[in-house]
């Protein structure tokens, strides 16, 4: 077992539990080796060798975490993950327990099944990517944790003062999206492989994983007030029944506007429009917790 860890997600005590999981995983039988540090997980993913001798790559760490092991090993191994981050959007999705014992029990039954992965230009991702305020919100707190030099913890707390800045700032420049050739205007563009967004946000809930399709979700009017107002539908599920909303389903994507627009993925910066986006059907082999009924194991 390879347990990719990040010593920097979270709030809690992310080295205890990785303790804990080696332990369960050695009463298992398994033998792991944790990795820490960012560019040795990064080599050690990129291992040619890497299906011959891990049986499944641990992800210690929060969805930003998520989205750097899916980038570097690109779904060779399956994946499990200890949820220590702030959301944990991906755990809570596939219900992976936050007790290291429970997930070492549902590692060593050996299910899995695979999932879509979504694409945005060269980067994976296994959640949503998005075009508009949202995305200018996680191009600032970037900036932010890259000005100091070292890594920085983020709890939630500390989102607020880049979306305020947002709100304040943003040019709500108009952007097209072209779901599979048709043209759909906006400000704002969302587009999810999964269906959980942070704060628990509805935004496309009858998004799936392993349908070959992306969900996409365009709001059409800019500035702050419109944002507020949309924000409070989606609060209430009531956001797809505005005329202003768009939304449908697509397998590939592309986003243009007569400016650069920021660009994330899964909570982390993804470059400036023009986007192309696609779906990468059953990219991922996930590790499957409870009912294993239906899901094979690994070796077909």
């Amino acid at each position: 077992m390879l347990i990719a860890a990040n010593p920097y997600s979270g709030t809690g005590p992310t080295r205890k539990r990785v303790d804990r999981l080696r332990r369960a995983l050695d009463q298992f039988g398994f033998a792991s080796r944790v990795v820490w540090d960012a560019t040795e997980r990064a080599a050690t993913l990129a291992d040619p060798e890497l299906a011959r001798w891990c049986s499944c790559v641990v992800v210690a760490g929060g969805d930003g975490t998520i989205a750097d092991v899916i980038n570097e090993q690109h779904g060779a191994v399956p994946l499990a993950t200890l949820p220590v981050g702030n959301e944990n959007l991906f755990a809570r999705q596939f219900g992976f327990p936050a007790q290291p014992e429970l997930l070492a029990r549902a590692i060593a039954r050996g299910y899995s099944r695979a999932i879509d992965l979504g694409r945005v230009g060269g980067r994976l991702f296994s959640l949503m990517t998005s075009v508009g305020l949202d995305a200018d919100v996680v191009h600032r707190l970037a900036r932010w944790r890259a000005a100091s030099g070292s890594p920085k913890r983020v709890s939630r707390l500390t989102y607020a003062k880049p979306i305020l800045a947002a709100l304040r700032s943003y040019a709500y420049s108009p952007l097209v999206l072209e779901a599979d050739g048709e043209p759909v205007p906006g400000t704002h563009c969302l587009v999810f492989n999964l269906p959980r967004y942070g704060f628990q946000l509805g935004f496309a809930p009858e998004a799936s994983g392993d349908d070959g399709l992306l969900d996409w979700v365009v709001f059409e009017r800019p500035g702050w007030r419109a944002v507020i107002s949309y924000f409070s539908a989606v609060l209430r599920a009531r956001h797809r029944e505005r005329p202003d909303v768009q939304h449908g389903q697509a397998r590939k994507l592309r986003v243009t506007s007569a400016v650069p627009l920021p660009v994330q993925a899964d909570g982390d910066p993804a470059g400036c429009t023009p986007a192309e986006l696609s779906v990468v059907p059953a990219a991922l082999r996930v590790v499957v917790i409870g009912d294993a009924e239906g899901w094979d194991d690994g070796s077909r």
